[in-house]
């Protein structure tokens, strides 16, 4: 027997987190998010980035080492 399938199958690529895991980076001078494409910034938060205390931690660190100035200030998301 063959079956055919069309189409892709639903994958779940959004697994659920904690709000209160999230952080965001802004700049406590300027105000500003860090940009959720890790580079640059924004203003407001729905272009900003958002990850675990862990992912936090090494895109700093990386922007450390790589002898780049950091501003920025981990902060909660809004709601957590």
């Amino acid at each position: 027997m063959t079956q055919v399938v069309t189409g892709s199958p639903k994958l779940k690529t959004q697994l659920p987190t904690s709000n209160k895991n999230r952080v965001r980076f802004r700049d406590p001078r300027t105000k500003e998010y860090l940009h959720l494409s890790g580079a640059g910034r924004t203003k407001g938060t729905n272009y900003a980035w958002i990850g675990t205390r862990a992912q936090a931690r090494a895109i700093r660190d990386r922007a450390l080492s790589e002898d780049q100035p950091w501003p920025f200030i981990a902060v909660r998301p809004k709601g957590a």
